[in-house]
């Protein structure tokens, strides 16, 4: 599949989430769909299929109704696609264990997406995990150093 088409498939996953349109989800991803964490917080297993993503995205806009995802760079090459992310929102419910603070906090993520027969097979997802943990107060920020290198 030429790379244009692959970068369109990755990119209409975040429309996806964007919008809010969840039944759109088996039109993106493949009927083997599975999600993987590559970040220091993975998930307990693979999420497979549109269901496992569905649930995921629910969740999470439990925790943060306005989340959005801004694409910052998106590069192909083969069946992959590399996609580096903002996302963004205030936080309103439960998330990592906390209590919605009313406060917005942002990260970035950087998904490896394996593309089969037009859609989405895989989703090798790292989280800035560590920016999230901080802004929720569940561990410290370190101090900026002043010394120039």
């Amino acid at each position: 599949m030429p790379l244009a088409a692959n970068k369109a498939s990755a990119l209409r996953l975040i429309e996806v989430f964007n919008s809010r349109q969840l039944d759109l989800l088996e039109d993106v991803l493949h009927p083997e769909f599975r999600g993987r964490g590559i970040s220091a917080f993975p998930p307990e297993g693979p999420g497979v299929g549109s269901v496992a993503r569905r649930k995921l995205y629910e969740t999470f806009y439990q925790a943060i109704p306005d989340a959005r995802a801004e694409v910052l760079d998106v590069v192909a090459e083969g069946d992959k696609v590399v996609l580096v992310d903002r996302f963004g929102g205030t936080h309103r419910g439960e998330f990592f264990g906390q209590p919605g603070t009313g406060d917005h906090i942002e990260w970035m993520a950087i998904h490896i997406y394996t593309i089969r027969d037009g859609k989405i097979l895989e989703d090798a997802v790292m989280t800035d995990s560590l920016a999230i943990m901080q802004q929720l107060g569940l561990a410290p920020i370190p101090m900026q150093q002043t010394q120039k290198y």
